[in-house]
């Protein structure tokens, strides 16, 4: 009956559902949203958006922060990524369910991302949080796509077969980089259902003018951002060489450099917060004394607004990296779970990127000391890149708009 109803009458206020892993306080998946918002509302006039998230006070407070159009907006609680969720009782772990049925039943499209990976390394049930939302789609038969979203690394073979299954009647695959749909055309779907793009947060013209930072100080500031290593994905040792070797490039940075060294968190919640992994840093005898202040920031601009202020970054958030760029400021990238490596090599920047499982203070500092050197004409090299990144970025919008137009 309701695919009779959407094949007779146009769709003059398309609704769609928005699924990601939103409301955890991760400056990445925020950004992502944001973005998606706008796109929305600039280029769907009268679209109505209902986003399904982990906590909507804080979707709330965050959409009010930016000042986004809530006027469209619809915020439904969504489940969190496990079947079973810390700290409340069981039975409520599945409240979300019956209001996503009927939301999604009622939507002429769900958007399963944009963000986030597809992987059950750090936690087996990432996959198939978003591959249960996929389901409701095809039991409530509404069009539904992957979208914007990332992909790194699936060991199961149940996750791989129910991945599979989904995404091969999904109206159309969308991914953040080319590498990630190189993997997902690996599962045996058809490659022309799959788009490799660029992260959906190209799609925001930040100010590309000159930042007033910089040229001539004498004590430039250089930025960084940090993480948590789950022991799931990488062994003890790596981490600590991991923290040892950015202990000792940002230790270089400061001494050898005059540099003033800054903290960017990225990630603001649960146990496994930034925070943490800058007490690690901050424990090792290389910075000892060495002083790091804490950049504090409540909107995304206000972010960017800080790392456009940086002379130089060290980014192992992804989206440190790519805000870097989009600010025109030079960036090392440390690639965690692929994603920036992937991101640097499409676009030419390969000795710009190290991977954590390889590095080591050496290669650090080597690398540090070619980028400070080229800084000038990366800054160049940034432009061209969010200009051609920002078409591709607008594709996953025009999927949306393609696939909407052919069902009127």
């Amino acid at each position: 009956m309701k695919k009779n109803r959407k094949q007779q009458e146009p769709i003059l206020k398309p609704r769609f559902v928005l699924f990601g892993t939103y409301a955890e306080q991760n400056a990445g998946d925020d950004y992502m949203l944001a973005v998606q918002i706008e796109q929305f509302m600039s280029r769907v006039p009268g679209a109505q958006l209902v986003i399904l998230t982990g906590d909507r006070t804080e979707t709330r407070k965050f959409i009010e922060r930016e000042e986004l159009d809530s006027n469209s907006i619809i915020l439904l609680y969504s489940g969190r990524h496990g079947i079973f969720e810390p700290g409340i009782p069981w039975y409520r772990s599945f409240n979300w369910f019956w209001q996503n049925l009927r939301e999604t039943a009622r939507a002429d499209f769900l958007l399963i991302g944009p963000g986030n990976q597809l992987q059950d390394v750090t936690r087996r049930m990432r996959v198939l949080f978003f591959i249960s939302r996929a389901l409701l789609a095809r039991i409530t038969k509404t069009p539904y796509a992957y979208f914007g979203i990332g992909f790194y690394e699936i060991k199961s073979n149940f996750c791989r077969y129910a991945l599979r299954w989904t995404a091969r009647r999904a109206a159309f695959i969308s991914t953040r980089d080319k590498g990630g749909a190189v993997k997902i055309r690996e599962l045996g779907i058809s490659e022309s259902k799959i788009f490799g793009l660029r992260d959906i947060t190209f799609c925001h013209n930040w100010d590309q003018s000159e930042p007033s930072r910089s040229q001539g100080k004498t004590d430039p500031m250089v930025g960084f951002s940090c993480r948590i290593f789950l022991p799931t994905v990488f062994p003890p040792k790596v981490a600590n060489e991991f923290y040892r070797s950015l202990a000792s490039l940002l230790a270089f940075i400061h001494l050898k450099l005059g540099a003033k060294l800054q903290f960017f968190p990225f990630y603001r919640s649960s146990p496994f917060h930034d925070g943490v992994a800058l007490e690690k840093l901050k424990s090792r005898p290389e910075l000892k004394e060495i002083p790091i202040s804490t950049y504090q920031w409540d909107t995304l601009a206000s972010l960017q607004q800080g790392i456009s202020q940086c002379d130089g970054f060290v980014g192992i958030r992804y989206h440190s990296v790519l805000l870097s760029i989009q600010s025109g400021v030079p960036v090392l990238g440390l690639s965690y779970a692929h994603k920036t490596q992937r991101f640097m090599e499409e676009t030419g920047l390969n000795d710009d990127v190290i991977s954590v499982e390889n590095v080591t203070a050496e290669k650090l500092i080597a690398q540090w000391q070619k980028l400070w050197q080229n800084r000038t004409v990366r800054v160049k090299q940034y432009r061209d890149i969010c200009k051609v990144s920002q078409a591709s970025a607008n594709r996953h919008t025009d999927l949306i708009l393609q696939h909407l137009s052919k069902n009127i």
